[in-house]
């Protein structure tokens, strides 16, 4: 009997929430290295945590790397501290946070699987996130992620310099990441036209799979690729969240907007919901693009593309 599933040349994978559990490993880490701040501090814990919503706000980024050191509640206890300085005295805290990250961090169970058997098709995978480069590459090293992506594309990360004066960009990184512009965010369709181009794929022939409706799906549908929802990507402990919406910089209206279902969600439906990762293998067949080559691309591989 013929094989009558879509035939997919290009993954384009959505990571948070998608390929791991993003929540379930960040807020127990934040929420550790918040317990350890306050005692080296002096301080409530509700204090830093407030402290760090507000830097994150101000940054635009839940994910800013060494927020701790720029909150009011450390200028205020180690006024005339350098950054280095500051550094070793929070020492404790960060290493808090990154002891639980290598507990919690952890891909979805059936993903290693199901990538290792795509990639052995010859399709072609790669991630796209909104995270910033130097945090993806961070955790697709943790994960062990190059073993099965080709290259992750990642906003580059804009603001101040590591406090030990390390350049984020210096060292090797586990996994290539295509740098993409600050400015480059979800639902944009053209940045995931311009993926596609590179890999030499028709979008009709890229499958993208994301965990949200409003973001992942509409922008891959309005580009004019195949969209599977991550719908188990969805299922967050109640607790987690409120936590993880009281440390955010995001705006309580986009919130609520982003818990239900918008017009454009509705207009732009998944091709396909999946309960578990490896249910891709159920629904498409994967394999090279016939005659493509593999493009040849840059670090700063995207330039700002027009929004809609």
């Amino acid at each position: 009997m013929a094989d009558k599933r879509p035939i997919i040349n290009a993954l384009i994978l959505d990571m948070d929430n998608t390929l791991y559990d993003w929540v379930a490993y960040f807020v127990p880490a934040v929420r550790a290295m918040v317990t350890v701040a306050a005692k080296l501090l002096g301080v409530p814990d509700d204090e830093v945590r407030s402290d760090l919503q507000f830097v994150h706000r101000l940054r635009g980024n839940t994910e800013h790397p060494f927020a701790l050191l720029e909150t009011a509640t450390v200028e205020r206890h180690l006024p005339a501290m350098s950054q280095r300085a500051r550094h070793e005295y929070m020492l404790p805290a960060f290493a808090a946070f990154n002891e639980v990250r290598r507990h919690h961090l952890h891909l979805y169970r059936d993903v290693e699987s199901t990538l290792q058997a795509v990639k052995a098709t010859g399709c072609r995978i790669v991630g796209h996130t909104e995270a910033k480069d130097v945090n993806i590459s961070s955790r697709a090293r943790a994960l062990g992620l190059e073993s099965m992506l080709e290259a992750v594309y990642a906003p580059r990360f804009v603001g101040p310099p590591h406090p030990l004066g390390v350049d984020r960009r210096s060292a090797p990184a586990a996994i290539e990441v295509r740098v993409l512009p600050p400015t480059a965010r979800k639902p944009n369709p053209d940045i995931a036209r311009r993926i596609a181009e590179q890999l030499d794929v028709p979008p009709a022939r890229c499958l993208y799979v994301g965990d949200n409706l409003s973001k992942d799906v509409v922008m891959a549908k309005r580009a004019g690729m195949v969209a599977a929802w991550a719908r188990y990507g969805t299922h967050h402990d109640p607790e987690l969240w409120r936590e993880l919406v009281a440390l955010s910089h995001w705006d309580p209206a986009a919130v609520s907007a982003a818990e239900s279902t918008d017009d454009d969600s509705t207009r732009f439906a998944p091709d396909v919901t999946l309960d578990a990762f490896h249910e891709l293998r159920d629904h498409y067949a994967f394999g090279p693009a016939p005659g493509s080559g593999r493009s040849q691309v840059g670090s700063d591989c995207l330039t700002a593309g027009s929004t809609e």
